[in-house]
């Protein structure tokens, strides 16, 4: 069966949605953890856990900012519409938090996607961030490519959509990558077999000629 698994932020967003939580609710040291992340000190999650324990918000506060702020990319619901009438499984896995995913997805009326992230629980001490891979298992690492490998164990064909550096080490592990920003770069650059995209538009186009293949390939799309 062809899976589709995609990103969040970024991806079905315009814009970094975990970014701009940080900029409006957390202090300045944000900046040098997330500038730590991108060094590589730091895997996703655990910059995650440390940066969000910074934020006093509560939940309201953030929930209201996504539900009047978060734009979903062109063409998402017409993309979500047609994996649907094609039978194909479309699974959002990111590793920001459900406290701001589910409430951007549930107000754009798409609130039975299955989404697998980050859950936070909000406290007086700052966001309490925690990661459990298919299993079960707390994770600390790994968070998109445990889901992926997981998905293909099941015999699914996936194709993985995302944007950035956390995308890397599971669109190198998928069997196809529909990809824009930093990872497209990244994937050029490590001569990895990929299509681009900058509209749901463009996925969907890409993701049927992927049907098209496997079809003629012989397998279930």
């Amino acid at each position: 069966m062809l899976l589709v698994q995609c990103d969040f932020d970024d991806t079905i967003t315009v814009g970094n949605v975990s970014t701009a939580i940080h900029e409006l609710f957390g202090p300045d040291d944000w900046v040098q953890m997330e500038k730590e992340y991108h060094d590589g000190k730091f895997t996703v999650e655990e910059s995650n856990i440390r940066q969000y324990g910074l934020i006093r918000a509560t939940r309201k506060d953030i929930e209201d900012f996504v539900v009047g702020e978060v734009v979903l990319r062109f063409a998402f619901d017409e993309f979500v519409d047609h994996c649907h009438g094609e039978g194909i499984k479309l699974v959002v896995v990111s590793s920001g938090l459900d406290l701001y995913i589910k409430p951007a997805l549930e107000t754009m009326g798409f609130e039975d996607l299955d989404v697998y992230s980050g859950s936070a629980q909000v406290t007086d001490e700052g966001i309490v961030v925690s990661y459990v891979d298919p299993d079960g298992q707390p994770i600390t690492q790994g968070f998109k490519e445990s889901y992926l490998r997981h998905f293909q164990s099941q015999g699914n064909t996936v194709v993985y959509i995302g944007d950035g550096l956390s995308d890397q080490v599971a669109a190198k592990e998928a069997d196809f990558v529909i990809a824009r920003s930093d990872l497209a770069d990244y994937l050029k650059a490590n001569d990895v077999p990929h299509y681009t995209f900058e509209t749901f538009g463009d996925v969907g186009k890409h993701v049927q000629e992927i049907m098209e293949m496997q079809g003629e390939s012989g397998t279930q799309p």
